[in-house]
């Protein structure tokens, strides 16, 4: 009694089988669709896997190529220093090269306007200063010694010839280094100098002589006379030559004579100096 009626609530046996047909089928195709989702969740966890290491590749290229810009960057920077100073260098070798040959320009005008000036002095007669030098200087057989030869530069001197004046003493120092003169005949070199208006050369010599001879008694006149020559050089050599003031103010302020003092005021308002 109990099969027709589960009979009767399913309908015929024949939709029964068909529906467990259908139902088995169903569960197959379920099946194969998980099988096949399964594959392709694993080929994409392949093909992310594969991306992230190719990503990772590529940022590791990516740096280290990064890199290779830093050093590249580095090296043109130190080559366009080197290149930079390379000019300086070419350019100072040149400035210097052009100097050098106006120097030796320079020498060769002074040499040949010192032989000049030799000629000129060898063929007149000294002038005539006082009887001693004049009783040496006219006897030709005699050859000038180095009393004669100081005696004729500061008669030169004393007649402002400068310009004989400047090779006599130039002459006298030259030939005897060791003369206890040499120190006079050095101020008489930038006097004569100086009176032809060569300031930077006569600045230079009053210069050398007061580094070589600090202690000689006309020390206060060569270092007037170095600031006078640095004066007159330029306004740019103006706080130069103040130094000089201020040197003799410091070092020999107590000995100064009231006309030094003077002429030490003078020098120092001329040029504004602040000391």
């Amino acid at each position: 009694m109990l099969l027709p009626v589960v009979l009767a609530r399913i309908g015929s046996p024949g939709r029964w089988a068909a529906t467990l047909v259908g139902v088995s089928a169903l569960g197959f195709l379920n099946v194969a669709q998980a099988q096949t989702l399964g594959a392709v969740e694993q080929r994409l966890d392949r093909l992310e896997k594969t991306a992230q290491e190719l990503q990772r590749q590529a940022e590791r290229r990516s740096r280290s190529s990064n890199a290779r810009k830093d050093v590249y960057l580095q090296v043109d920077r130190r080559l366009g220093a080197l290149e930079r100073a390379i000019s300086n260098l070419v350019a100072s070798q040149e400035r210097d090269r052009r100097e050098l040959t106006a120097t030796v320009e320079q020498l060769k005008r002074m040499k040949l306007d010192v032989e000049a000036r030799l000629d000129v002095v060898e063929n007149q007669p000294p002038p005539r200063a006082s009887p001693a030098a004049e009783a040496v200087i006219e006897t030709p057989t005699v050859p000038l010694g180095p009393e004669a030869r100081f005696g004729q530069a500061m008669s030169y001197a004393e007649q402002q010839d400068w310009p004989n004046a400047e090779l006599a003493f130039d002459t006298f120092i030259a030939s005897y280094p060791s003369d206890p003169r040499l120190p006079d005949a050095s101020f008489q070199l930038g006097r004569a100098l100086e009176g032809q208006g060569k300031h930077a050369q006569a600045a230079r010599t009053f210069l050398a002589l007061y580094q070589a001879h600090p202690d000689v008694p006309f020390v206060v006149d060569t270092l007037f006379a170095l600031a006078e020559a640095l004066a007159a050089i330029g306004p740019e050599n103006a706080e130069q030559a103040c130094d000089v003031y201020g040197e003799i103010d410091v070092a020999h302020g107590s000995k100064l004579s009231v006309e030094q003092r003077s002429q030490l005021l003078d020098g120092r308002l001329s040029l504004k100096c602040s000391r």
